[in-house]
């Protein structure tokens, strides 16, 4: 199967659009469906990750932290001393190495108690930097309000932010948000991380309906399943359910358990259909059509005027024996420039390839791209979804 893509880059200076880049594999016909493994378009459902948030507090900067004016951070300085035995007046809180910050991951399914997963520790006040800092254990927790994991660690920011008391600044990356590869120790396992072949589906990141149902059919062939009694059953455009208790009745068939059947069932090919779209995005002027895009005959000219203004300036002499100067004067000239319009007509059997190659062959930027699969959509003759970014 094959699929095709063009990458149309924005180039202001360019009179022509070269900044085609053609990207193509190619293992046999270009057509709408392609080959895929089943984990990388789907997953099981009900083990989902699990995103965890907390609130914490980094200390150790170099007088980068959060200024007075954010009070919850000295809040919660006072509060942290408070249960280490230590109270002092906030009047006498002054603190700029400590920052309050938020801290997020996500808990994968089956992350069992005890191992260690990656947070991301982003600044919640106004401080300029997190360079450099500790977080202290931290509490994360998930939607339903219970404590799954605790954090602490150095930050890796990646960068750095120089400033002196002069106007030098030099900076590097974002030093507001860091990562702590690992930073992270589950201390409560997921309730819903339970495989008890009861209740298995898959669920297409796509939905299509199309996909779903060759899905189900490359299941039910590998596992030799009738159509009477299918092991796998498209219930919608997203969701293939799988009756794991077929695999396990059978008696002809050697046992396996459900997390054999369940890498046997990732690891399958099937074809996934795919509608054709073109995605534009005007702001950076990029263009990416997949191969299965078909365009009908049309005909598409180009053409437009070029209007500069050019400075030509004049240069008045003094008349002679007199105490003038001589000066030069400003002269604007209007250039008005009428391109020949252009026509090429595009046959019926017309592929993104050929509609590259046309539209380079009038000399057309990108932008000028972007206007004429507009207009070919509105004229009927492009058989693909156009979406703007």
């Amino acid at each position: 199967m094959g699929s095709l893509a063009y990458l149309i880059n924005k180039e202001g200076s360019m009179k022509r659009a070269l900044g085609v880049i053609l990207v193509m594999s190619v293992m046999g016909t270009a057509v709408a469906q392609q080959s895929v493994r089943v984990k990388d378009v789907a997953t099981l459902t009900g083990l989902e990750d699990v995103q965890l948030f907390g609130y914490g507090l980094v200390v150790g900067l170099a007088g980068t932290g959060d200024r007075n004016q954010t009070v919850f951070t000295e809040q919660t300085i006072a509060n942290m001393l408070k249960n280490m035995g230590i109270e002092i007046p906030d009047k006498n809180m002054r603190v700029r190495n400590v920052a309050a910050v938020m801290v997020t991951g996500n808990l994968a399914p089956f992350k069992r108690k005890g191992t260690r997963f990656d947070i991301t520790v982003s600044s919640m006040g106004d401080a300029t930097s997190l360079e450099g800092g500790t977080l202290v254990l931290t509490p994360i927790q998930g939607p339903d309000g219970q404590i799954y994991a605790s954090a602490q660690g150095p930050l890796a920011t990646g960068g750095y932010d120089i400033r002196d008391r002069g106007l030098t600044h030099i900076k590097k990356n974002h030093m507001l948000v860091g990562r702590i590869p690992g930073g992270a120790i589950v201390q409560r396992e997921y309730a819903f991380n339970v495989l008890d072949g009861r209740d298995l589906s898959l669920s297409l990141s796509s939905p299509d309906f199309s996909s779903a149902l060759y899905l189900a059919q490359a299941i039910n062939r590998e596992f030799n399943r009738t159509s009477n009694l299918p092991l796998a059953r498209a219930i919608d455009a997203a969701t293939v359910m799988l009756d794991y208790r077929l695999i396990s009745r059978d008696s002809i068939r050697n046992y396996i358990d459900v997390v054999e059947f369940i890498s046997k069932v990732e690891n399958l090919s099937f074809e996934v259909a795919k509608a054709a779209r073109v995605v534009i995005n005007e702001r950076t002027g990029t263009i990416v059509a997949g191969g299965e895009v078909r365009i009908s005959e049309v005909a598409v000219t180009h053409g437009g005027v070029k209007v500069e203004v050019v400075n030509v300036p004049e240069v008045i002499q003094p008349q002679p024996f007199s105490l003038g100067q001589t000066v030069e004067i400003p002269n604007p000239e209007v250039v008005v420039e009428d391109k020949d319009m252009e026509m090429v007509v595009l046959d019926g059997t017309t592929t993104v390839s050929d509609l590259a190659q046309a539209l380079n062959s009038l000399g057309v930027t990108s932008r000028d791209v972007i206007s004429i699969l507009q207009a070919i959509k509105e004229a009927g003759a492009l058989h693909a979804q156009l979406v703007i970014l």
